[in-house]
């Protein structure tokens, strides 16, 4: 059975475990924020939502690679997404499959949202990757 929930203090060294292994850590990265996918007592999927004045902004999703292709990644979306009274955005090299929950390619990146430095995007793909937007 699958438990979506917000993380908890104990469930930090299985997020850094998890992100480390999916190439989904920054030096920037906090803690509090995340939901974790839960299967088994084991955290096979999280999120990292982090909620400001007029937004959010989603971050470092991720499945375990023995737990892909079963739903978990569209379980947590829908999840933590259901029900959001304000847009949220993302950066993404993989915009079909934020399409599927409802997100669009932002043409403009409005300036208040964090800088992309902070995910360390130089060190990933940045040719290809985009700004996408969820409204409610």
């Amino acid at each position: 059975m699958l438990n979506i929930r917000r993380a908890g203090p104990k469930d930090i060294p299985a997020i850094l475990d998890l992100v480390k292994l999916l190439d989904l850590a920054y030096p920037a990265q906090s803690f509090k924020n995340f939901r974790v996918a839960e299967a088994n007592g084991e955290i096979v999927g999280l999120a990292d939502l982090e909620e400001f004045a007029d937004f959010f902004f989603l971050s470092s999703v991720g499945v375990a690679a023995k737990s892909q292709k079963q739903g978990i990644a569209a379980a947590l979306l829908n999840k933590i997404l259901g029900g959001l009274k304000k847009d949220v955005y993302l950066y993404t090299t993989i915009p079909d499959f934020f399409r599927r929950f409802g997100f669009k390619i932002v043409p403009t990146w409005p300036p208040y949202l964090p800088p992309k430095e902070t995910f360390s995007c130089r060190e990933c793909t940045p040719e290809t990757c985009v700004c996408m937007v969820k409204k409610p």
